[in-house]
């Protein structure tokens, strides 16, 4: 991976919870959106994704659940930052 590191950033309100993962080169953005798919196999759920460019290389890659009645977003952002290796996500 690049020299700096995935940030992860989460927020939530009632229903709706999102995770926005903020990457800086295309091996980074390939690596969540292929970890991304595989976390959707294994969950059996599909969330709302959006990759938006912000310079050069970097940008940000958010993945957003709407009525989660359920609340599957905790468990499926769990498997999400761990199988990325990432050691601490903002909460907003």
């Amino acid at each position: 991976m690049a020299d700096v590191c995935i940030k992860a950033y989460h927020e939530m309100e009632e229903r709706y919870s999102r995770l926005v993962l903020e990457y800086n080169s295309t091996s980074q953005r390939k690596l969540i959106c292929d970890t991304v798919g595989i976390i959707i196999e294994e969950f059996g759920i599909a969330p709302s994704i959006t990759v938006t460019p912000k310079k050069d290389l970097a940008g940000e890659y958010s993945v957003e659940f709407h009525d989660d009645y359920d609340k599957e977003s905790g468990k499926f952002f769990e498997a999400l930052i761990k199988k990325l290796d990432i050691g601490h996500c903002e909460i907003g």
